[in-house]
C-alpha cells in the first residue's frame, strides 16, 4: 500500500516535470496513459504555473544582472561597435514589435513553458502582470489541449 502510494506520487511528480518541459505533448500523453481529464488538467496547469514561476524569475534575475554587467562593461569599453542580432533574433524582435505580449501569450503553449517564460522575462519584465498573463495563458492552453486529447481518445476508442 505504502509503496504504491509513493509510486503514484512519483508518477505525478514526473508528469509535472514533463508538463514544465514539454507542455504541448503532456496532456496527450497523459490521456493516452489512461489518466482522467481532470487529473490531466490539474497536473498540466500545476506544471505550467511552477515552470512560469521558476523560469520567469530566473530569467528576470539573469537579464537584470546582465543589464547591470553590460552597463559596467560599456563604461570601460570605448569601441563604438554594436552587436549584430542573428536572423532568428531579428525575426522574434519583429514579432515582438508587431504583436507584443498578447502575441507571446497566444503562442506560449506551442513554444513551451521555459522558452515563453524566458522570452517574457527578457522583453516584458517591466510589466508586473506578465507572469499572471502567462499563467492564465498556460491554463487556457491546458484546457484546450486536454479537451482535444480527450475528444481524440473518445473518437478513436
Amino acid at each position: 500500500m505504502e509503496s504504491s502510494l509513493i509510486s503514484i506520487i512519483l508518477g505525478y511528480i514526473g508528469w509535472v516535470f514533463m508538463s514544465i518541459l514539454k507542455f504541448l505533448i503532456t496532456p496527450s500523453l497523459m490521456i493516452a496513459a489512461g489518466y482522467n481529464w481532470w487529473e490531466v488538467l490539474i497536473i498540466s496547469s500545476f506544471g505550467a504555473v511552477l515552470g512560469v514561476f521558476i523560469f520567469y524569475n530566473a530569467g528576470k534575475a539573469i537579464f537584470n544582472w546582465w543589464s547591470k554587467f553590460r552597463t559596467n562593461s560599456k563604461k570601460n569599453d570605448s569601441s563604438p561597435r554594436k552587436p549584430t542580432p542573428s536572423k532568428s533574433k531579428r525575426r522574434f524582435i519583429i514579432f515582438k514589435d508587431k504583436y507584443g505580449l498578447p502575441g507571446l501569450i497566444l503562442i506560449s503553449g506551442i513554444i513551451s513553458v521555459p522558452i515563453a517564460a524566458v522570452l517574457a522575462a527578457k522583453y516584458f519584465r517591466n510589466n508586473k502582470k506578465t507572469p499572471f498573463y502567462l499563467i492564465i495563458a498556460f491554463m487556457c492552453w491546458a484546457c484546450f489541449l486536454t479537451f482535444v486529447s480527450w475528444r481524440v481518445k473518445e473518437g478513436v476508442s
